[in-house]
């Protein structure tokens, strides 16, 4: 239900924006190191636990809320995103034949939850989230640069600059959602500031002034100087077609000329702009063709696994758990193509319209298009339209990015999201009005408050006591993790048993875990536990070491089976075959043995290396350690 009180600001509602504030700010630069994957899950935890902390002071604004007059407002838009969420539960528990631990779903739960309280907003609250989002963008614009400048290190060791991310790419998305926030603000700064200034307080508004214009000319530059840096093309496409939108709404560029012009200027103007827009995409294509041709093998791949499973998919997150088996399926059928220099172990489908497809189906795709249909077409005040353009184009900057990247694993990206989504849906005029202005008994509304206190103190002391136990797991898990790089196995496979009854269905920690096993020569409980991992998670790591347990156990058939299904997966990899090689010379295969053999030393290689060297070697003496002595 989304609620709006006829009320004054009070106390806990002034706290509640205030966190808002401060979530909205502050999430971006979370990396608690001490979490696995810590760029990422430190960011969940944090979101969680400011969400109880929202949670509460929205009940207690309820509770302690004395005017009695409230209505139900409910828009298209909220109508649509209730539907898709829903449909997601239903298709993750009773659809599909499985399903996983996710972070990403527990982040979906929550940005439903978000998305319920900040709707209960008005317009003019939303605009100092936005301002916050604009801060955001500049803290991490600076934390970038100083990156590039050598004063902090980034957190991957094949990139410079990833802010407070994984990697680039995610840093880029992050700074293109920001983008068209702080843009369009800049642009509609006097609309803004009349919109929001309070009568009869000169110096507030005039602190107002100063503040907005600031945020978001510093914004504009520092992200200017640094989104280059990533060499990310999809946030540099973003960036450009949602600058042209925001500079078309704002001064009416294009169509002052187009009403000025006749059919042939039209026609040739036509023709410039296809000629244009074809350059450009040829030339980003070759800017990184490599990547560029990795991105186009693996959206040829996903579409086979959204052939294989049309109308409900494979199920929310589970794109990793099918992608790699039907690459492999791919490779099997087409042979070691030139594709197979472009293959490699792929857990998104680096465009997320696609992933959404794989995961949720045609059904799914038919639920978000009409989304996206009532979202283009909102109806807003008038007043409110240069707001309605801010938003539009910011869905649209992060819309262009996920066709070339995966934003929606992106926690501060989601929820920029959600925020427009929920400022989009506060200004539809459009909504459908429940008990307007009613005003609820004294022996309704007292009862009413109590069971909403209790349902939500209820809900919050399980949602703590659950994040609390699985922030200790991951945690654990992390520590598991440095005892294996250390070669204790003993002690990560203590580590990881402790919090195995809380992640027994991540994929992930179940191939960390068999891994460790494996390597401890526990082959018998390694192979049980990656046969559970490939219910989750399929990789080359995880049949090698399936194949490694299986050969140790002396069960050759398994063995060969994994070996071949990860040389299957990225036949350019020299590793697997290898394996196999070992296996056949082994088990006695000798026919088998030489075969693989001679294979690798034919095979061409993509990145010489050491390792590639010493395999070659072990082949050249698996020939003749092999062959029949000559009479």
């Amino acid at each position: 239900m989304i609620l709006h009180f006829s009320k004054k600001i009070n106390f806990y509602f002034t706290l509640l924006l205030l966190t808002f504030l401060f979530l909205y700010l502050i999430i971006p630069s979370i990396n608690q190191t001490d979490f696995v994957n810590s760029t990422i899950t430190s960011k969940t935890f944090f979101f969680i636990y400011m969400l109880l902390i929202i949670l509460s002071l929205y009940i207690l604004n309820i509770i302690f809320n004395r005017y009695k007059l409230f209505s139900l407002k409910i828009s298209r838009i909220d109508i649509c995103v209730s539907v898709i969420v829903i449909f997601i539960i239903v298709n993750r528990y009773f659809i599909q034949s499985h399903y996983g631990f996710s972070i990403r779903f527990i982040e979906l739960l929550g940005l439903s939850l978000l998305y319920l309280i900040l709707r209960s907003l008005t317009s003019k609250n939303f605009i100092w989230l936005l301002l916050a989002i604009v801060a955001s963008g500049i803290i991490q614009a600076v934390y970038g640069n100083l990156q590039l400048l050598g004063y902090y290190s980034s957190n991957h060791s094949s990139f410079k600059l990833t802010g407070s991310f994984f990697n680039s790419g995610p840093y880029a998305g992050f700074l293109t959602a920001v983008w068209p926030i702080t843009f369009g603000i800049y642009l509609f700064k006097e609309k803004i500031i009349e919109y929001i200034q309070i009568k009869n307080k000169v110096l507030v508004n005039r602190l107002i002034v100063i503040v907005l214009e600031s945020l978001s000319l510093i914004s504009i530059i520092s992200i200017t100087l640094v989104l280059p840096s990533t060499r990310s093309r999809a946030a540099w496409i973003a960036v450009i077609l949602s600058s042209l939108i925001l500079i078309e709404y704002r001064y009416s560029i294009l169509n002052k000329f187009l009403s000025k012009s006749g059919k042939i200027r039209k026609t040739i103007l036509a023709i410039v702009f296809v000629v244009a827009i074809c350059s450009v995409l040829f030339g980003i294509y070759n800017f990184k063709k490599e990547s560029s041709d990795g991105r186009l093998f693996i959206w040829k791949v996903t579409t086979q696994v959204i052939k294989e499973n049309p109308f409900f998919g494979v199920g929310f997150d589970r794109f990793r758990t099918h992608y790699m088996n039907s690459q492999a399926n791919y490779f099997v059928k087409k042979g070691e193509t030139q594709e197979a220099l472009v293959a490699d172990n792929t857990y998104y489908a680096f465009n997320e319209w696609l992933q959404f497809i794989t995961e949720n189906g045609l059904i799914g795709a038919l639920l978000l298009g009409v989304l996206l249909y009532i979202i283009f077409k909102t109806k807003v005040e008038k007043e409110h339209k240069f707001l309605f353009a801010v938003l539009s184009s910011g869905i649209l900057a992060i819309g262009c990015f996920a066709f070339f990247s995966y934003p929606m694993q992106i926690l501060p990206i989601k929820l920029i999201l959600v925020l427009t989504l929920a400022l989009l849906s506060t200004l539809d005029i459009r909504k459908y009005v429940f008990f307007k202005e009613f005003k609820a008994k004294k022996q309704i509304l007292i009862p009413s408050k109590i069971a909403v206190l209790s349902i939500g103190v209820i809900y919050i002391v399980k949602v703590t006591q659950y994040s609390n136990a699985l922030e200790q797991s991951l945690k654990t898990w992390k520590s598991a993790l440095n005892s294996y790089q250390y070669g204790d196995y003993d002690s990560a496979i203590k580590e990881y048993e402790k919090v195995y009854p809380e992640l027994k269905k991540d994929g992930d920690f179940l191939m960390n875990y068999g891994k460790a096993l494996s390597m401890n020569k526990q082959d018998a409980q390694a192979v049980n536990i990656l046969e559970d991992a490939k219910l989750h998670l399929n990789t080359t790591i995880i049949e090698t070491t399936l194949g490694d347990s299986y050969k140790n156990l002396k069960q050759y058939g398994k063995a060969e089976t994994a070996y071949q299904h990860a040389a299957n997966m990225i036949p350019i990899r020299f590793y697997p075959m290898y394996l196999l090689a070992k296996l056949y010379e082994e088990s006695g295969e000798t026919t088998k043995a030489i075969a693989i053999a001679q294979k690798l030393l034919d095979k061409d290689i993509k990145v010489p290396s050491t390792a590639i060297r010493e395999i070659q070697a072990e082949m050249k003496m698996i020939i003749k350690r092999t062959e029949k002595p000559i009479k």
